[in-house]
């Protein structure tokens, strides 16, 4: 119904039928009744529940997808345990503090030798 109202409103007012032709008269009556304006449907927001589903498992397959790919044509390595990766970072947490506290020259000097030759060896 709504669509066919608002179809009328245009045809009219395209005929210029939805204004008064007279110049409104002198009271500012019109020489046809005022036609009710029918509002238009609300906008529904984009992101409803099922668009954001779909959209979040077609982002999780294209991963999965590329994942695979990648695994089947490249050579990448594989991922340490969990363990280790801990065990790295409390490493360099442990660095990183070590650097921030004030030393000597001389244990300065012997320290970044140590690293150099860490990385050497890592190499």
């Amino acid at each position: 119904m709504k669509v066919v109202g608002l179809g009328l409103q245009l045809m009219r007012h395209h005929r210029g039928l939805g204004t008064c032709a007279g110049g409104g008269g002198a009271g500012g009556s019109c020489c046809q009744p005022h036609i009710q304006e029918i509002p238009l449907c609300p906008k529904k927001p984009f992101w409803t529940t099922k668009r954001t589903l779909c959209f979040s498992l077609l982002t999780f397959g294209a991963g999965i997808y590329t994942g695979i790919y990648i695994s089947q044509n490249y050579e990448v390595p594989r991922v340490d345990d969990p363990q280790k990766l801990v065990e790295r970072l409390n490493q360099k947490l442990r660095e990183l503090v070590d650097d921030n506290k004030k030393k000597s020259p001389a244990e300065q000097l012997v320290s970044d030798i140590k690293k150099e030759a860490k990385k050497i060896l890592d190499d």
